[in-house]
Protein backbone atom coordinates (compact mmCIF):
# COMPACT_ATOMS: atom_id res chain seq x y z
CA UNK A 1 0.00 0.00 0.00
CA UNK A 2 2.75 2.47 0.91
CA UNK A 3 4.54 1.59 -2.32
CA UNK A 4 1.42 2.43 -4.31
CA UNK A 5 1.13 5.83 -2.64
CA UNK A 6 4.81 6.46 -3.34
CA UNK A 7 4.33 5.60 -7.02
CA UNK A 8 1.34 7.93 -7.28
CA UNK A 9 3.27 10.72 -5.60
CA UNK A 10 6.22 10.15 -7.96
CA UNK A 11 3.92 10.33 -11.00
CA UNK A 12 2.34 13.55 -9.72
CA UNK A 13 5.78 15.06 -9.04
CA UNK A 14 6.99 14.17 -12.53
CA UNK A 15 3.84 15.55 -14.15
CA UNK A 16 4.09 18.77 -12.17
CA UNK A 17 7.79 19.09 -12.98
CA UNK A 18 7.16 18.71 -16.70
CA UNK A 19 4.31 21.26 -16.59
CA UNK A 20 6.49 23.70 -14.65
CA UNK A 21 9.37 23.24 -17.09
CA UNK A 22 7.11 23.88 -20.07
CA UNK A 23 5.33 26.84 -18.46
CA UNK A 24 8.26 29.20 -19.08
CA UNK A 25 7.60 28.79 -22.81
CA UNK A 26 4.36 30.73 -22.27
CA UNK A 27 6.54 33.70 -21.32
CA UNK A 28 8.61 33.22 -24.47
CA UNK A 29 5.45 33.17 -26.58
CA UNK A 30 4.20 36.34 -24.93
CA UNK A 31 7.52 38.13 -25.49
CA UNK A 32 7.51 37.16 -29.16
CA UNK A 33 3.92 38.33 -29.57
CA UNK A 34 4.74 41.71 -27.99
CA UNK A 35 8.06 42.00 -29.77
CA UNK A 36 9.81 42.97 -26.54
CA UNK A 37 11.14 41.57 -23.29
CA UNK A 38 11.68 44.69 -21.20
CA UNK A 39 9.23 43.58 -18.52
CA UNK A 40 10.92 40.20 -18.03
CA UNK A 41 13.85 39.83 -15.66
CA UNK A 42 16.85 38.34 -17.46
CA UNK A 43 18.48 37.79 -14.06
CA UNK A 44 15.49 35.71 -12.96
CA UNK A 45 15.62 33.64 -16.14
CA UNK A 46 19.37 33.11 -15.63
CA UNK A 47 18.73 31.89 -12.07
CA UNK A 48 15.88 29.71 -13.35
CA UNK A 49 18.13 28.07 -15.96
CA UNK A 50 20.96 27.72 -13.45
CA UNK A 51 18.67 25.97 -10.98
CA UNK A 52 17.61 23.44 -13.59
CA UNK A 53 21.27 22.91 -14.57
CA UNK A 54 22.23 22.14 -10.96
CA UNK A 55 19.29 19.76 -10.51
CA UNK A 56 20.18 18.08 -13.81
CA UNK A 57 23.73 17.48 -12.59
CA UNK A 58 22.32 16.12 -9.33
CA UNK A 59 19.98 13.76 -11.21
CA UNK A 60 22.84 12.61 -13.41
CA UNK A 61 24.99 11.91 -10.35
CA UNK A 62 22.18 9.75 -8.93
CA UNK A 63 21.41 8.22 -12.34
CA UNK A 64 17.79 9.06 -11.63
CA UNK A 65 15.99 9.13 -14.97
CA UNK A 66 12.87 11.08 -13.85
CA UNK A 67 14.98 13.86 -12.33
CA UNK A 68 17.22 13.97 -15.40
CA UNK A 69 14.29 14.13 -17.84
CA UNK A 70 12.37 16.83 -15.95
CA UNK A 71 15.42 18.99 -15.36
CA UNK A 72 16.80 18.58 -18.88
CA UNK A 73 13.42 19.73 -20.18
CA UNK A 74 13.43 22.67 -17.75
CA UNK A 75 16.96 23.62 -18.77
CA UNK A 76 16.11 23.58 -22.49
CA UNK A 77 12.84 25.51 -22.09
CA UNK A 78 14.44 28.06 -19.77
CA UNK A 79 17.41 28.52 -22.09
CA UNK A 80 15.09 29.06 -25.08
CA UNK A 81 13.16 31.70 -23.14
CA UNK A 82 16.35 33.42 -21.95
CA UNK A 83 17.76 33.53 -25.49
CA UNK A 84 14.51 35.02 -26.81
CA UNK A 85 14.53 37.66 -24.07
CA UNK A 86 18.15 38.62 -24.75
CA UNK A 87 17.69 38.71 -28.51
CA UNK A 88 14.66 40.97 -28.21
CA UNK A 89 16.64 43.28 -25.94
CA UNK A 90 19.61 43.42 -28.29
CA UNK A 91 17.23 44.33 -31.10
CA UNK A 92 16.06 47.29 -28.99
CA UNK A 93 19.63 48.34 -28.22
CA UNK A 94 20.78 48.22 -31.84
CA UNK A 95 17.76 48.54 -34.11
CA UNK A 96 18.18 47.92 -37.81
CA UNK A 97 18.60 51.16 -39.70
CA UNK A 98 16.63 51.56 -42.91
Amino acid sequence: MAGDASQVLAAIAIGYGVAAALSVLLQARQMLARGGSGDVSARFLTAYVGGYAIWLLYGLSLRNVPIVVVDALGLVCGAITLVIALRLRSRLLSPDEP
